[in-house]
């Protein structure tokens, strides 16, 4: 009975090890690679040129997934602007907001801010014409991949570090556990 407790105990702390790692990695991608840069663009999006530019689309989205009966909604905004006699064409309002939420009313007053046909400023990013905004700067929602992959950063942590501080400490009790013995023994 005690060989399968820990047989158990061992499969539970390497689950718990190898989820603690996953987390980590989902969290350092979250943060790092979509987060951060998200924060960088957005924070200079404010000093970017100008030019003029034309909505095409201008939608509200629908979005439900296949185990909920709730929606969530996200503005669709597509625009067409010319840099340098190219035409591009660009999707983000503003950096951060390609996250749904369950408040549609949010998302349709985006859309009202851009019918379509409407002429607007667009920001493009002058080392890459093909990035552009029509709101510069920094939102409550630009921040949400940053602090969501720390939020998996910090449980992986805590999953991780936990098992291996447990292991750490059976470790310096089993060599005191050895020192003890070899010391009654002597």
């Amino acid at each position: 009975m005690n060989r399968r407790h820990n047989r158990m105990t061992n499969v539970g702390r390497k689950l718990v090890m190898f989820l603690g790692f996953l987390f980590i990695f989902v969290g350092y991608i979250l943060a790092y690679e979509k987060g951060l840069p998200l924060l960088d663009r957005a924070k200079a999006s404010k000093t970017w040129p100008t030019v003029e530019g034309v909505v095409l689309e201008s939608r509200v989205e629908s979005h439900r997934s296949s185990n909920s009966s709730s929606s969530t909604y996200s503005p669709h905004v597509v625009y067409r602007y010319q840099v340098e006699g190219k035409d591009f064409e660009g999707e983000t309002v503003w950096f951060g907001n390609d996250v749904s939420t369950s408040d549609r009313s949010m998302s349709e007053e985006t859309i009202r801010k851009y019918p379509v046909k409407q002429n607007i400023t667009v920001y493009y990013d002058p080392a890459d014409h093909a990035i552009a905004v029509l709101e510069p700067g920094v939102f409550k929602t630009t921040y949400f991949f940053y602090l969501f992959g720390w939020l998996f950063l910090g449980l992986g942590i805590l999953m991780a570090s936990s098992i291996l501080f447990r292991s750490l400490i059976r470790l310096f009790r089993g060599g005191a556990n050895m020192q003890t013995s070899a010391e009654s023994a002597g």
